[in-house]
């Protein structure tokens, strides 16, 4: 554990394998859960440190006229220089993990969530970045599946399916995520049953 005697557990993911709805619960079940994706998204505002490092070395050219940040073109600048994408992925996620610490430092909880869906993906990195976590839980479906909610979903959404499935191809096979987590919790079934299964696995860890 943290040396403020919190337990820290990210939760993590894949696209289609419903890692938002396991989220919601676990805030619902009054658990504090912080958020890297909102982390970095709120990073770019004006006036924040993520934005002037990114300012710093990208340069003027990527801030729209109000001064903010167009992530259309910073995204052509680091999309077409692998090198240029790796110092912003560096940049990132240095700022992120410091964020996550901070907030692990300040919570007065017996136990916090980190919500960070690519951990695995990038699980080298971030232990590289002082991210110091206890276990990491992954939301788990078959990866037919996952391909299955994924076509519907992109339907509803009137997206093309094939483009979304894509997406999978850039993430670690979800089988290969569930060997290295600690905790794999299945959600093949109905929200109610991810929420008891939640439940369960909760009362095992903290005793309640």
């Amino acid at each position: 554990m943290m040396q403020n005697n919190i337990k820290v557990i990210i939760i993590t993911g894949s696209i289609g394998t419903g890692k938002s709805t396991a989220v919601n619960i676990i805030k619902n079940l009054g658990y504090k859960v912080l958020d890297s994706d909102k982390i970095v998204h709120d990073g770019y505002n004006k006036g924040e440190d993520l934005y002037h490092k990114v300012v710093e070395r990208f340069g003027q050219e990527i801030l729209n006229e109000d001064k903010s940040i167009n992530r259309q073109e910073l995204g052509k600048i680091v999309f077409n220089d692998d090198e240029s994408l790796m110092e912003l992925n560096k940049i990132v996620h240095i700022y992120v993990a410091e964020k996550l610490m901070q907030g692990v430092e300040e919570c007065k909880d017996e136990v916090i969530f980190l919500d960070i869906p690519l951990i695995l993906e990038k699980l080298k990195q971030e232990k590289k970045y002082a991210l110091k976590y206890d276990e990491i839980w992954l939301i788990y479906v078959s990866p037919e599946t996952q391909v299955m909610r994924l076509r519907q979903r992109a339907i509803m959404e009137n997206k093309n399916p094939e483009d979304v499935l894509n997406i999978i191809n850039k993430q670690i096979p979800i089988d290969e995520k569930a060997a290295m987590s600690d905790e794999v919790i299945d959600n093949e079934g109905t929200v109610e049953e991810l929420e008891l299964k939640i439940k369960q696995l909760l009362k095992i860890k903290l005793g309640r």
